[in-house]
């Protein structure tokens, strides 16, 4: 029985006139597939954690019940980075494009879009230097142009990679996962800016109330605000978490 199994699965596919693979290949890759959609769906919790680790707390009710509402405007700075390295590093995918279809347009458009790209730098890394923050614009460059890189190695052609190129899915995780990590702090202030702009965390002014008095519970800097739970800083690197009942109420400066 594992013989047949074995023979059936070793048994070549000729997808097309240049292509062809096995049953083995077929299942490594879509097991790759679904890795990738996983980690491409996880991956603003990922941030998030990382978010955690550096300011030195952890929600459990967020990956219990309210990872949805938290990661709905972690996913907006996820689609962020990703339009920022369209403008950042485009050119690679226009330029792949030309090398491979001989296609003078793409040279065009690849042209252009180096010039987009400097003009791009240029301007964000003006935008880091004022603000005292130009490590932010090194991370966001870096991650971008691993997807670019990414996105391109499927380029050569499509059919084939599709069966048989595990390695660009396999490269693209390990490195968009040790990429933050290496610059800790700078994902952190990243995931840290989403937070405050949406009022939800990342060290602004909130208080807890009790609705029938408006007696304040604990004001103080506000970590992460959770369908549950207020986390506040509690002293220099603690915290402290209020349940969000129905007789309180949070508010935020």
């Amino acid at each position: 029985m594992l013989s047949r199994l074995n023979d059936f699965l070793n048994k070549k596919i000729q997808l097309s006139e240049t292509v062809d693979t096995n049953g083995y290949a077929l299942i490594i890759r879509g097991f790759l597939y679904l890795i990738t959609a996983s980690w491409i769906a996880f991956y603003p919790a990922y941030l998030l954690l990382l978010h955690m680790k550096v300011e030195k707390f952890f929600s459990y009710d967020v990956f219990v019940g309210g990872l949805f509402g938290v990661k709905s405007f972690l996913f907006l700075v996820f689609i962020l980075i990703t339009i920022s390295a369209v403008y950042m590093w485009g050119f690679v995918l226009f330029f792949r494009s030309a090398v491979l279809n001989k296609s003078k347009s793409m040279w065009v458009l690849g042209g252009i879009f180096v010039l987009v790209s400097l003009l791009f730098h240029l301007v964000i890394f003006y935008s880091g230097l004022t603000s005292g923050k130009p490590d932010r614009i090194l991370w966001l460059s870096g991650l971008g142009f691993v997807f670019a890189v990414a996105v391109s190695s499927y380029m050569a052609n499509p059919l084939k990679n599709i069966v048989s190129n595990w390695l660009a899915p396999v490269v693209a995780i390990v490195a968009s996962a040790t990429l933050p990590i290496f610059g800790l702090n700078v994902t952190s202030d990243i995931v840290k800016t989403g937070l405050e702009n949406f009022k939800v965390g990342g060290g602004v002014k909130a208080s807890v109330h009790k609705i029938e008095n408006n007696e304040i519970i604990k004001s103080g800097s506000l970590l992460l605000l959770t369908p549950k739970y207020a986390y506040l800083r509690e002293g220099d690197s603690g915290y402290i978490s209020i349940s969000r009942s129905n007789d309180t109420y949070v508010s935020v400066q």
